[in-house]
């Protein structure tokens, strides 16, 4: 009987030493940052910046130049079909798309494996992308992806057949 009795003690006694540890800091950890994506359109916006800066010369007042995401407000037509979108998760993921099918005919045409293995990378990038659309878009924008998207698969199909 001594024996259970002093095993339960045991790994109570352990369980309290164990539990009442003091929680470990998480300041000595830093957060890293990881770029995911185009980030083009930032790398450029900063040179401009630094360029204005070291101007430095007293010019009249611009106008605002236009904003990019002003023409994110509008439908965008899909190419290749007759629909068009007003889902801006939608707008980027065609907008990236068709930069890739760019990019591919470039590569076809040139005959450059360099070329093929960058767009590898951007190809899964584009997969993970579309795998996040398809949980968070409506039914009605999916069914007008997936139409963009066997459009542009017989396409790239066509261009593959070439090599």
């Amino acid at each position: 009987m001594k024996t259970p009795i002093l095993t339960i003690s045991l790994c109570l006694a352990l369980l309290c030493i164990v539990s009442c540890k003091k929680e470990t800091k998480t300041e000595n950890f830093e957060a890293v940052e990881v770029a995911r994506g185009d980030t083009s359109d930032f790398i450029e916006e900063v040179e401009e910046e630094s360029e204005v800066k070291k101007k430095k010369k007293p010019t009249k007042k611009k106008k605002p130049a236009k904003k990019e995401n002003a023409t994110d407000d509008k439908a965008l037509h899909i190419p290749g079909t007759f629909d068009t979108t007003n889902n801006s998760y939608s707008k980027k993921y065609i907008k990236d798309y068709e930069r890739y099918v760019v990019n591919y005919k470039k590569a076809v045409e040139a005959n450059d494996m360099d070329s093929f293995l960058k767009l590898s990378d951007a190809s899964n990038d584009l997969s993970k992308q579309y795998n996040r659309l398809m949980s968070i878009l409506p039914g009605e924008e999916i069914e007008k992806l997936s139409e963009y998207m066997q459009v542009k698969s017989e396409q790239l199909a066509e261009l593959s057949s070439k090599m």
